[in-house]
């Protein structure tokens, strides 16, 4: 087996990054260059994207967000603010058989987890993307796990016979008050229902205005997704999903809803009319990313999905684990 290879990709190479996680099946829009940069042009985010070749062939990588906490602490963290998963990524094998599959996957992510180690992060954090499910060469070399669950919605199967009694009142009682679905390329209609939504609860938004229209400009160039929203007989937004294309797939990134719009069914509506629209279209399933939060995770089983784990793993060291513990002391 040749030796594996890692480094830091120049932004030369990012379009032989793209070109990677378009092939590769847990790859989402989370891992491109493009979403990436978008963290950094606004947020002014330090990231990195580490690739691991083979013979000078890309053969996997991990994008890495590196934060300096006080000057203290050098963090690592495959996410950041409203992206739940990214993580490491390898090259399909084309062996057949499943322990030369096996044993290539770990020679690239054993290469990967080492390199990891000698860049001096005081934490590393790596969340996988759902259908990554082999991570023991972290696991067996000290790193700590955890699992996440994430909901699919079967595209094959008919949404009728599949929602609840509920799902069906809440969508009678949408379709009786007027209120519609369309698709609508409007960042500051989004914001604004976001905006609602957190002030309602007294927090501030993770992400500036900036970068919603950034990703409403990406998806636009490079249609990677919509948004759909619920709007009232007078053309009021009450509601709103932006959802991202993958791969056979679509991911449901963000929802807002008007909490001063008492009406139930907006969530119900826009769920099932997305359904029945990407339908149309052929994707076999949406990845409803509520499996996590007990109320969103609640609503989306009177959809009758089906629960899909993914994992992460973490690796902190002495100083970080002290600091960590001290801090839960002091608050």
């Amino acid at each position: 087996m040749n030796e594996i290879e890692v480094r830091e990709l120049a932004p030369s190479e990012f379009k032989e990054w793209d070109l990677l996680v378009e092939k590769t099946r847990p790859g989402t829009p989370f891992h491109t260059s493009h979403w990436l940069e978008i963290y950094k042009d606004v947020l002014s985010r330090d990231i990195r994207i580490y690739g691991c070749f083979r013979n000078d062939e890309l053969v996997g990588g991990c994008p890495i967000f590196v934060k300096n906490i006080k000057g203290i602490l050098k963090v690592a963290s495959s996410i950041c603010s409203m992206t739940d998963y990214c993580g490491p990524l390898i090259s399909e094998s084309s062996s057949p058989k499943t322990n030369k599959r096996v044993q290539e996957n770990h020679e690239v992510l054993n290469s990967l987890r080492k390199f990891l180690c000698t860049q001096g992060f005081d934490s590393i954090n790596l969340k996988f993307p759902p259908g990554f499910e082999d991570v023991r060469p972290f696991t067996w070399n000290g790193w700590d796990s955890k699992v996440h669950y994430t909901h699919y919605l079967d595209l094959k199967e008919n949404v009728d016979d599949n929602i609840s009694r509920t799902i069906r009142k809440d969508l009678k009682s949408a379709t009786e008050a007027g209120l519609e679905t369309r698709i609508w390329s409007d960042p500051e209609t989004y914001y604004s229902l976001l905006s609602k939504v957190y002030d309602k609860q007294n927090l501030k938004i993770p992400l500036p205005e900036k970068f919603f229209e950034k990703v409403f400009d990406l998806i636009r160039k490079k249609d990677i997704g919509y948004m759909l929203v619920s709007e009232t007989p007078e053309g009021e937004a009450v509601a709103a999903h932006l959802t991202l294309y993958g791969k056979k797939s679509t991911i449901s990134w963000s929802s807002a809803r008007d909490p001063s719009f008492s009406l139930r069914g907006t969530n119900a509506l826009l769920y099932y009319n997305e359904f029945l629209d990407l339908q149309s279209r052929n994707f076999e399933y949406m990845n409803v990313m509520a499996g996590n939060i007990p109320r969103f995770s609640d609503f989306i089983m009177a959809f009758s999905p089906k629960l899909v784990p993914y994992y992460s793993v973490t690796l902190e060291n002495k100083k970080y684990s002290t600091l960590k513990a001290l801090y839960k002391i002091a608050t």
